[in-house]
């Protein structure tokens, strides 16, 4: 039986650590870290940092795997 977290997309929450970012995005957690250097700022999805924690927001993660795709518009 489907675990109810993978397949539901309801399920996802509106803010993201980066462990769930990356399951969300099937970005790995160092590439997420890369983009997040600051050589590479701008090549990555928006995030914040509260108490020294990276947070990412559904939504922006969202419009950053939008914005980078290719090939045929959907």
């Amino acid at each position: 039986m489907p675990n109810d977290k993978q397949t539901d997309v309801k399920n996802w929450p509106p803010h993201m650590r980066v462990s769930q970012a990356s399951a969300y995005s099937g970005v790995s957690v160092s590439h997420l870290a890369k983009l997040r250097m600051e050589v590479n700022r701008g090549k990555g999805p928006v995030y914040s940092k509260v108490a020294g924690c990276v947070v990412y927001r559904k939504a922006d993660l969202d419009k950053w795997l939008a914005d980078n795709l290719i090939g045929a518009a959907a």
